[in-house]
């Protein structure tokens, strides 16, 4: 027992020194290749450049540019370097010559490599590994070939060449890479494209480069034994509600020309779990997965582990997971270290035949939008980081990736936000021209699968994988992808298609892609038809969402800002697409909200109108929940580029009318109006029930435009249980009759007892408050001129009223919640606005901006130069209706360095107020 012990406590010092320590004398050492990169055309280069005279010390890179910092596609390299100035810009993205690219561009890398000082020789392993090369490549390392184009080509998939006998550890090494440009469009629609790359397909015009390029990361890992470690994994079986029988994997590779054995040694964080130990043997340049599985390690049977949730179930709870492999000869030769959830995901097709999810034996009604990478791919953790805020921010839970497999940090972090990603492969471009596919298109689409399914499968963020998009895969495609699943112990769902399709192997698909892709009114989502609020809805949405004024701005020149025009529709998503302009927006906004008169105009109008519609969907699918819609990915997120449809936020992370109606959707409890049947309803989005102790009270009031209080009415929640992830039925609000407009507004909202009837604005009491405007008139929509994208009305509601609302001018407090803390720029402000008029104040949006002060001798001067909003920012409300004597308070929180030289000043404006 006593040697056992020691043992054990050498291993854990073993393991803790894997962790800890990273010096150059470590047992490994990891280089990331990312900086002195040099970029070059081979069209400037004699023969179009010799690989084996690039990666040699004395080649002379005179005119090539740089430096350039890798991950960069070749346009985002020319962009680093001032080749190109703003690209995003008007339409600076269009004299970018794409021909330029058609033939290869030369990277070029020059690095030191470290001595293993404790063993004072060279190491026993190195490996230089690729995480993506767009499309093909040739690969030098200091004058040999290393990797061949016929074999180094594929977007999404990994290349580690072991590179032992080629480094110098004396001299600089060089890295040269010469890349070819894939030939992957989604346009035109007759395109056969064969490359499995990346496209943008109708979300935006494509890279000029078409995104070739080294475009995610290159390391170098040092090992002082042969044998490596990859892709750990751990799956969850749970039972009995709060137990979990754990099953833990490591893939494990001998690179040495000889057997090797050894120990792998697993620890984990878990509670009561020990350090577990399994002996292995490789052959020679074996590859293995290695299983510790309960029924040989009963520690792995754990009755009291903290499940990992998503966000609005539970806490995200996070293990930690080392992995080391210690050979019975020789120096420890790896290891690796990764963070994993305890959670299990199913899903099931209901008893309407909609595909419902659950994680870990709970249901959940998936709420998300689709994400799109930068145009250049371009990727920042800061940014990331700030976009998880606002999914979080708008009650979303999910994001679907199609297509775009972001770097590992964006799985990192969505496992802590608790976020749950839903990636796949792409709709229309080489992805799916199935019938074109030779063996080398299947061998890469295979390759492509296992590199994602390896990565991905450590990660409880990452819950179902599509291996199809518009359409499910011909069988023996689908197939090979299911043979793949089945060989890397993919641990999750998969789906054939996001499409409503039925395989002969996987069977229905359960969920739906009817669109919407362009604006309906809200009524849309309460019919059950097409994309209405029924089954799950993989992609779809109300269409454009375009920018705010100031977003604009600094997107077009002022000359082109109004009348709409060919720059409005450059960044309207693809031009050879079918949404490439607003057309099916401005018709019915102007219909309904009366023709607009300038971009301030019609910016104010589409931030009303993409409010309204995007509040309707959510409430929709809300409303549904689990009796018809089981899931709601709205169509999309945001932009790759600076854009005015198919966002939630802006390409400058600026939030409109959108965002905020997503936002009033899907808060956690909520209360909403029906407009197909004029009922109230509430939502309980927490996994709580609400104790009846609360004493709540639902009330509703219909206004008229003048402000005139028409009907009332309140019902007590006292004895009406408000059950966890539930919605219910409160009332039916009557038919309105307003004699001399066509508009009305509807207030309803759940009061704490602090509220009474006859003071429904104490602004406080409110636990959810929902402003509606509502037209005498209907939107009717005709649907046998349906198609995938829209539902054309016959009609619109009239709104047209709201221009007459009367003038209001509103009271503001502005304070700061004082930060103490030097080293952390978090500010939040307070705002009041305070409506003592006699008229509502309708549409109430607040903006911090940038307020700078500058001394000119004795003079200090302060000036706002606009549009130079605070971004990013999350208010607690924002795009508010006020009652008459109505009183608003709202939180504002962004960042504020102190050392920033300017101070946050408010800006408001409404529909009708006054300017101030």
């Amino acid at each position: 027992n006593t040697m056992r012990l020691v043992q054990a406590c050498c291993l854990v010092v073993l393991i803790v020194c894997a962790i800890t320590t990273t010096a150059y004398g470590a047992d490994s050492h990891h280089m990331r290749l990312s900086d002195h990169w040099a970029l070059q055309t081979s069209a400037s280069l004699p023969s179009g450049g010799n690989g084996s005279d690039i990666s040699r010390v004395t080649f002379d890179t005179k005119g090539w540019y740089g430096p350039v910092r890798v991950p960069a596609t070749v346009v985002a390299g020319l962009v680093q370097v001032g080749r190109y100035v703003d690209p995003f810009y008007a339409k600076n993205l269009a004299t970018i010559d794409s021909k330029q690219f058609m033939v290869p561009w030369w990277y070029r890398c020059q690095f030191q490599v470290p001595n293993d000082t404790i063993h004072n020789s060279s190491w026993a392993f190195a490996g230089l590994l690729f995480k993506g090369v767009n499309y093909r490549a040739n690969i030098w390392l200091n004058g040999k070939l290393i990797g061949e184009q016929k074999n180094v080509k594929g977007t999404f998939r990994y290349f580690e060449f072991d590179v032992t006998h080629h480094l110098s550890y004396t001299t600089p090494n060089v890295l040269a890479v010469e890349i070819y440009r894939p030939d992957d469009n989604a346009f035109p629609d007759n395109s056969n494209t064969t490359d499995l790359a990346i496209s943008f397909v109708d979300w935006a015009p494509p890279p000029p480069d078409n995104s070739m390029g080294i475009w995610r990361e290159v390391e170098l890992r040092l090992l002082r034994g042969a044998v490596t470690l990859n892709n750990p994994m751990v799956v969850t079986d749970i039972y009995d509600t709060h137990k979990a029988r754990l099953t833990i994997a490591v893939d494990i590779a001998n690179n040495a020309p000889s057997e090797v054995q050894g120990d792998i040694i697993v620890r984990t964080t878990l509670p009561h779990v020990p350090l577990l130990k399994q002996t292995v043997t490789l052959g020679r340049n074996e590859n293995r997965t290695i299983f510790f599985r309960h029924q040989s390690h009963p520690s792995l049977d754990v009755p009291n582990a903290q499940f990992w949730w998503p966000w609005q179930m539970g806490k995200s709870h996070l293990y930690d997971l080392t992995v080391v492999f210690v050979p019975k000869q020789g120096p420890l030769s790896d290891s690796i270290q990764a963070r994993f959830g305890v959670r299990q995901v199913t899903s099931e097709l209901d008893s309407n035949g909609h595909r419902l999810f659950k994680v870990n034996g709970k249901p959940i009604l998936i709420r998300g939008a689709g994400y799109a990478p930068d145009l250049f791919l371009r990727e920042s953790v800061n940014r990331t980081v700030h976009e998880f805020e606002y999914v979080k921010d708008m009650g979303l839970n999910t994001i679907r990736l199609e297509g775009k497999m972001p770097p590992d940090y964006f799985f990192d972090l969505a496992d802590e936000k608790g976020l749950l990603i839903m990636p796949g492969w792409c709709c229309c471009d080489a992805w799916q021209h199935w019938g074109a596919w030779k063996a080398e298109q299947v061998f890469i689409a295979r390759e492509s699968m296992r590199t994602q399914l390896k990565r991905l499968r450590i990660h409880p963020s990452v819950f179902v994988f599509l291996y199809g998009s518009d359409e499910t895969p011909p069988l023996h495609i689908e197939q090979m992808f299911l043979q793949v699943v089945k060989e890397e112990s993919w641990p999750n769902p998969t789906l054939a298609s996001a499409a409503d399709t039925k395989s002969s192997d996987s069977g229905r698909t359960g969920v739906k892609m009817s669109g919407p892709y362009a604006w309906v009114p809200p009524i849309y989502w309460q019919n059950m038809k097409l994309g209405g609020a029924f089954g799950f809805l993989t992609e779809g949405g109300p269409g454009a969402s375009p920018m705010t004024l100031e977003s604009l701005s600094a997107t077009i020149p002022q000359d082109k800002m109004w009348p709409i025009n060919d720059y409005w529709d450059w960044h309207c998503g693809n031009y050879e697409g079918m949404f490439g302009s607003l057309k099916y927006f401005t018709p019915p906004l102007n219909a309904r909200y009366g023709p607009a008169k300038s971009a301030a105009d019609y910016l104010e109008k589409s931030q009303v109108q993409a409010y309204e519609a995007q509040r309707a969907m959510f409430e929709a699918y809300n409303r549904n929940k689990y009796t018809l819609s089981t899931g709601l990915i709205q169509w999309m997120l945001n932009n790759a580029w600076p854009e005015m449809i198919w966002n939630l936020y802006d390409y400058y992370l600026n939030t409109g009318g959108s965002y905020f109606g997503a936002k009033k959707a899907n808060e956690p409890l909520h209360i909403q109006y029906t407009y197909s049947d004029r009922s109230v309803w509430l939502i309980n989005s927490l996994y709580d029930s609400v104790p009846v102790a609360h004493n709540y009270t639902a009330i509703a009031a219909i206004y008229t435009i003048d402000g005139v209080q028409k009907w009332n009415h309140s019902f007590d929640l006292a004895s009406t249980p408000i059950k966890g992830d539930s919605s219910q039925k409160l009332f039916t609000v009557p038919a309105v009759q307003i004699s001399g407009a066509n508009a009305y507004f509807l207030r309803v909202g759940l009061l704490t007892s602090a509220a009474t009837e006859t003071s429904p604005e104490a602004a406080a009491a409110y636990v959810s408050k929902n402003t509606y405007w509502l037209s005498l008139k209907d939107d009717v929509l005709y649907y046998p001129n349906s198609t995938f994208f829209i539902t054309p009305c016959t009609s619109y509601a009239d709104f047209t009223d709201l221009q007459r609302l009367p003038a209001v001018k509103l009271n503001t407090t502005f304070t700061h919640i004082i930060n103490n803390d030097n080293n952390n720029a978090k500010q939040q402000s307070v705002v009041t606005v305070s409506n003592n008029n006699n008229a509502i104040a309708f549409f109430v949006r607040l903006r911090i901006v940038r307020q700078n002060t500058t001394t000119m001798g004795d003079v200090a001067e302060t000036t706002v130069t606009e549009p130079d909003n605070v971004l990013p920012i999350k208010w607690t409300d924002n795009y508010f209706t006020l009652l008459p004597g109505e009183t608003e308070r709202v939180t504002a929180t962004y960042e504020w360095p102190r050392n920033s030289g300017w101070t946050p000043a408010l800006r408001i404006e409404a529909w009708n107020n006054i300017p101030h």
